[in-house]
């Protein structure tokens, strides 16, 4: 388990990202864990109150895992832009709700991006190739996954599949175990 997490660790966000969206939960604790010092202290440096700032990041990291499969690596800026993106709109919101005063000029909170033309091509290829493992499995597989990584609860899809939990929980773990399979053997070839 220590192994798989520093494996986790070294991997990029968007194929951490990938990872989430299948149902992969160690991969969704290592980049949340990843964020979570980043964005309080992106917070805390934009005006918002220490313990606010615990809340709001908590807010923001609900609303990344919730819209983490709506991400579109294509049509919108790079994933850490995406996060604080969302990050600086939940404390905005958060200023609203409770009448505090919001950031001078809310609208050059910066965020910052590190991507380069080379790391956003290094992304694709990992996404296709992510992609290309998954369409290796069974359409029972995919959708199983799919709908654990789009945040459903195992209960929620035991009853939408009209299956037993255990089941639900028994399909999951077969289809990421194959997932494991087919990159290790990809690997070899």
């Amino acid at each position: 388990m220590v192994k798989r997490t520093h494996e986790l660790e070294e991997y990029d966000d968007l194929r951490l990202r990938a990872l989430v969206v299948a149902g992969d939960e160690m991969a969704s604790s290592c980049l949340f864990r990843r964020y979570q010092m980043e964005i309080k202290n992106f917070l805390v440096s934009r005006g918002c109150q220490s313990d606010d700032a615990d809340d709001v990041t908590i807010m923001s990291l609900q609303k990344i895992w919730k819209s983490m499969d709506t991400y579109d690596e294509e049509r919108e800026a790079s994933f850490r832009t995406w996060v604080f993106t969302i990050a600086k709109n939940t404390y905005l919101d958060w200023c609203k709700r409770y009448n505090l005063p919001q950031p001078q000029n809310s609208e050059s909170i910066a965020i910052t991006d590190n991507s380069t033309p080379e790391t956003s091509l290094i992304e694709k290829e990992r996404q296709a190739y992510f992609d290309s493992l998954l369409g290796r499995l069974s359409e029972y597989e995919q959708k199983i996954l799919l709908m654990k990584g789009a945040g459903m609860k195992y209960e929620e899809i035991a009853s939408e599949l009209g299956v037993t939990l255990q089941v639900v929980k028994n399909r999951i773990h077969q289809a990421k175990i194959k997932l494991v399979n087919l990159s290790k053997d990809a690997r070899k070839d």
